[in-house]
């Protein structure tokens, strides 16, 4: 008899709370229904796209996505973090050779940082033109072998996740396949 009673009172108390987030999951979905909707949508006007490339130096991955870049618009610059003065002196010669058409942009960072100079510079490019789009390209070279993807990119993943929740910025990666 205690089973049956115990039994009874769970269910007493389980099909309120299956009802509670039931109804909740309802309102979510008709919220975001409601915003997706197109009706009395009007799109702004985006006229003009600042495209920007993280780079950590000059190699194959990075050049690629230097070539895309310059498919998508003519406001191109690369992003360089300064942490070693002697790269950065090598990697402004090399850029004569590489560079194309991107500006380069050295972002000083005395303390070692690469996310913080590189966040507030996306925040300023997107604050430039406030209805523009701001997108950052993210070279990444894919390996061959899948857990050697544990190894590398793991700065992509953070630069994407940071960007995730900011509006007017898109994020897309440009792989490069490695064959090895």
């Amino acid at each position: 008899m205690n089973f049956i009673w115990s039994s009874f009172l769970y269910l007493l108390l389980l099909i309120p709370l299956i009802v509670t987030v039931f109804k909740a999951t309802y309102r979510h979905y008709a919220h975001v229904a409601s915003e997706l909707t197109l009706r009395g949508y009007e799109p702004e006007a985006r006229l003009h796209n600042i495209v920007l490339i993280p780079i950590g130096g000059l190699q194959r991955a990075v050049v690629e996505a230097l070539r895309y870049a310059e498919t998508l618009s003519d406001d191109v610059r690369a992003i360089y973090v300064d942490v070693n003065p002697a790269q950065t002196e090598q990697l402004r010669k090399d850029w004569e050779a590489w560079g194309g058409r991107v500006t380069l942009v050295v972002l000083p960072s005395p303390f070692r940082s690469l996310m913080e100079p590189l966040l507030e510079y996306i925040e300023q490019a997107s604050e430039e033109k406030a209805n523009d789009y701001v997108t950052v390209i993210l070279p990444e070279f894919v390996p061959a072998r899948w857990w050697q993807h544990l190894l590398h990119n793991q700065t992509s993943l953070l630069i994407k996740g940071a960007l995730l929740f900011r509006p007017n910025i898109v994020v897309t990666s440009v792989p490069f396949h490695l064959s090895k």
